[in-house]
């Protein structure tokens, strides 16, 4: 049978464990619709037909797996479901590694954010600034404007036209510099671009002097649920330094997604 690929392989492998993941890897895959019976396990995974029993009355014990009624096959047990549903609560935005964004502002000494969506405008929920006395001042827990900032064009990248004026109101949406974009037209060719690069930019558009580049990131159902963006002073972010930002910040959110559960395709 192929293993699931994780990155650890373990030193001390327990066979009896191994075989009841095994048994619980094939019933996920294969037994969707009315379950595997011990004759199917055991030619499926090569195990004896006695293992396979003992095996799944103690997964049967434990919940785990449970036996048919209309049939002397085995399906996944609920207790999978609840402890399956847990994972996103212990995996969520606020129990984060810090040391993910630490790493970013310590490489670029730049002011490094995480922000999520609530309506029309981005909240900052995290930020780690570097010890330059010349920073970006974006506060935790102070809202900006979806459609002037990096952070906001990516979390409202893959929106309709008519969920954007929802959240946004109608058009012309307001500005804050010259740069801004009002147009709801514009911005949905913006939001375009920004999907097909994977990442936005802020060109003093919600604040003059202010550059800011952001990426999404993903949780295991694939949808953008936060962004992380660098800012700094646009006389510090030239072309060369944020195309440099520019992996930095897909390794951090790659590695933010991971821990949300989702899956690079």
């Amino acid at each position: 049978m192929k293993k699931l690929k994780t990155e650890h392989t373990p030193r001390y492998p327990v066979q009896t464990l191994e075989k009841a993941l095994d048994i619980i890897e094939i019933l996920f895959k294969e037994g969707v619709n009315e379950g595997l019976g011990i004759s199917d396990l055991s030619r499926k995974l090569g195990i004896g037909k006695s293992t396979i029993h003992r095996i799944l009355d103690t997964l049967v014990a434990y919940g785990y797996v449970e036996k048919t009624q209309e049939s002397p096959k085995y399906r996944l047990g609920w207790r999978i479901f609840e402890i399956g549903n847990i994972v996103p609560r212990q995996r969520n935005l606020y129990n984060f590694d810090i040391n993910i964004l630490q790493e970013l502002c310590d490489k670029y000494k730049e002011t490094v954010n995480l922000g999520v969506r609530v309506d029309g405008d981005v909240v900052t929920i995290s930020k780690v600034e570097p010890t330059t006395t010349l920073m970006a001042n974006l506060k935790v827990g102070g809202r900006e404007p979806a459609h002037a900032t990096a952070m906001g064009k990516v979390l409202i990248s893959e929106l309709s036209k008519g969920e954007l004026i929802e959240i946004l109101g109608d058009p012309p949406l307001k500005s804050y510099t010259p740069n801004t974009i009002t147009d709801i037209d514009k911005l949905v060719e913006e939001l375009e671009r920004v999907r097909n690069q994977g990442y936005s930019i802020d060109d003093e558009e919600f604040c003059l002097g202010l550059f800011c580049v952001a990426m999404p990131v993903r949780n295991y159902n694939n949808e953008i649920v936060a962004a992380v963006s660098v800012s700094g002073p646009s006389v510090r972010l030239n072309f060369s330094k944020v195309m440099d930002i520019l992996e930095g910040l897909e390794e951090a959110t790659k590695k933010l997604s991971a821990y949300l559960g989702y899956k690079l395709k």
